[in-house]
């Protein structure tokens, strides 16, 4: 199949040619940038990975300033230096993209702008092919099209995809081909992903509230309360003054739930460690208290679904790692970072093994622990190796 555009131009009876834009001056104080473009239109375009994207860019280029185009509508990217998402007419964009040093982004307008105006681009291409729908007007200027690996299928050219095959391109790639364009040395060749887990896009806080906070910590924040992992009596009260989610397996007070009821927005029940009954779920929805009920335990599942009849009890995943498909590509330089921030007795730590095993949060990433508890939270996990290659490849995805 050809380009679309010769496609276009065929059953249009016209000539293919260079667009003449109009621009109007947008305000950008910079003294140089890339632009970056997301979105939400197509679901099968909407890369979740761009913050890992940005975390890898700006290790090498902490100078160069990354602008969000687009509309109002398109998925954030946090960490951007200017957000004009729905700030700009089209005329102001075309404007902004003029002025870049490179443009970044998914298969969609601002790729084909940037081509007509000669600016280099990186281009993510999913559910079709980049020889069909790529940029076609760059005379001087270079640009790179990534094409999602599909395990030798064909593009699907749909709206939507179950799973999403953009997702299957590394953050990595995306920020070598960018370095490379703008001339900036890395050495992202060493690094490799691993697995980047479905419940790694929004970062989560969670506290044990096994200390006291100051009075001015997370006043306006919701915070996630894990009462199963341990407390002390007297902070439970501080806690629970702050708008909350509890996350408890064992009854908790409920004169404590009754006084503090207006700051709980919802509570997860973990069932099997410790006796829940009927009328402690009654009270909580006489309080008005939303909560769902899960159970860590497959062997008890059943029987804790015919105790608790009348309720939904769901089944929590439990994730080993003889089951994951990236185990045998690690190797001793194979680290992590997570999109959880477990914070104990003022400390803050990545994950609850890490909080078992003592090892606190730092600016760099760590080496795995390879333990039931750290295979367990997987899908809130970035994984990959950071070594010189001493095979070819092999992407993957959770």
């Amino acid at each position: 199949m050809s380009h679309l555009i010769e496609e276009y131009a065929k059953n249009l009876g016209v000539v293919v040619s260079r667009p003449t834009l109009s621009e109007h001056y947008y305000p950008i104080d910079s003294k140089g940038y890339i632009t970056i473009q997301t979105t939400k239109k197509f679901d099968s375009r909407n890369y979740e990975h761009w913050n890992v994207f940005l975390s890898l860019f700006k290790k090498y280029a902490p100078d160069i300033d990354v602008v969000h185009i687009g509309i109002k509508d398109d998925p954030e990217v946090k960490g951007v230096n200017l957000d004009l998402r729905g700030e700009t007419t089209f005329k102001q964009m075309f404007y902004v993209l003029g002025g870049a040093s490179l443009h970044v982004g998914i298969d969609s307008l601002c790729v084909h702008i940037a081509s007509a105006l000669d600016i280099p681009c990186v281009g993510l291409y999913s559910n079709m092919l980049s020889a069909n729908s790529g940029p076609v007007w760059h005379k001087k200027s270079k640009y790179i099209c990534i094409d999602s690996f599909k395990n030798g299928l064909k593009p699907s050219y749909s709206n939507t995809e179950t799973p999403k095959t953009i997702n299957n391109i590394c953050p990595e790639d995306i920020a070598q081909s960018v370095l490379s364009l703008l001339g900036i040395e890395n050495d992202l060749e060493k690094y490799e992903t691993l697995n980047i887990g479905n419940r790694f896009l929004n970062h989560i806080t969670e506290i044990i509230p096994d200390f006291s906070p100051k009075d001015s910590d997370y006043v306006d924040k919701l915070v996630n309360l894990r009462f199963d992992y341990g407390l002390l009596e007297e902070s439970a009260h501080k806690w629970l003054s702050r708008k909350c989610n509890l996350m408890i397996n064992k009854p908790l007070d409920l004169s404590l739930i009754n006084q503090y009821q207006d700051n709980i927005v919802a509570c997860t029940i973990f069932l099997g460690d410790h006796d829940f009954d009927e009328e402690y779920f009654s009270t909580l929805d006489s309080l008005g208290i939303k909560f769902t009920l899960i159970s860590r335990y497959e062997n008890k599942l059943s029987d804790l679904r015919l105790k608790f009849f009348d309720h939904t009890i769901e089944q929590y995943k439990i994730y080993k790692k003889k089951d994951l498909d990236f185990i045998s590509d690690m190797c001793d330089n194979t680290l992590y970072y997570s999109n959880k921030t477990l914070i104990s007795k003022n400390k803050k730590y990545y994950s609850k093994a890490a909080w078992k095993a003592g090892i606190e949060k730092t600016e760099d990433h760590q080496p795995i622990i390879d333990n039931k508890d750290f295979w367990e939270e997987v899908q809130h996990l970035n994984i990959y190796n950071y070594a010189e290659k001493k095979h070819s490849k092999h992407k993957k995805r959770k």
